[in-house]
């Protein structure tokens, strides 16, 4: 399941709520974990570890609307590979907030995914962390765990 999507930003490199108020995305996130595990984790079967993941909605696009909205948030991932070379890859992802669900499509604009992969999670309302499971074709996987650069 890693190595899906690991393929997939090489390739191209939130839960439900009720809530109706103003969603509280802070600009960045940090990954800080994943499956409970703090990073560097390993991530493939070939060894490579995952170093560090951002979320980057920026300053001026952060939704706070109390309709459903969509964007694209940028996705920025280090991976170290057995071989010590660090792969540096990111990546534009549309993404939307509905109910105060936050979903990312982990398929990259123009591009022909032949499997849904996406992070689906709710989103804190302090908007201090988000932790988002990770879904291919609809089966849950791994959880990401990240957390706000600074508070807004």
């Amino acid at each position: 399941m890693h190595r899906a999507f690991v393929v997939l930003m090489a390739a191209v490199q939130l839960g439900c709520g009720t809530s109706t108020a103003p969603s509280q995305l802070s600009s960045r996130y940090f990954l800080s974990s994943l499956d409970g595990k703090p990073l560097p984790v390993t991530y493939a079967e070939d060894g490579s570890m995952l170093v560090s993941s951002i979320l980057d909605f920026g300053t001026l696009g952060r939704p706070r609307e109390t309709t459903p909205v969509q964007g694209l948030v940028r996705y920025v991932v280090d991976i170290r590979r057995p071989d010590q070379f660090i792969d540096h890859s990111e990546v534009d992802l549309n993404y939307s907030i509905e109910e105060g669900t936050l979903r990312i499509n982990l398929c990259p604009s123009l591009a022909l995914c032949l499997v849904a992969t996406e992070l689906v999670g709710p989103i804190d309302p302090d908007g201090g962390e988000l932790v988002l499971t990770y879904y291919l074709s609809g089966k849950a996987g791994s959880v990401y765990r990240f957390v706000a650069a600074l508070p807004d």
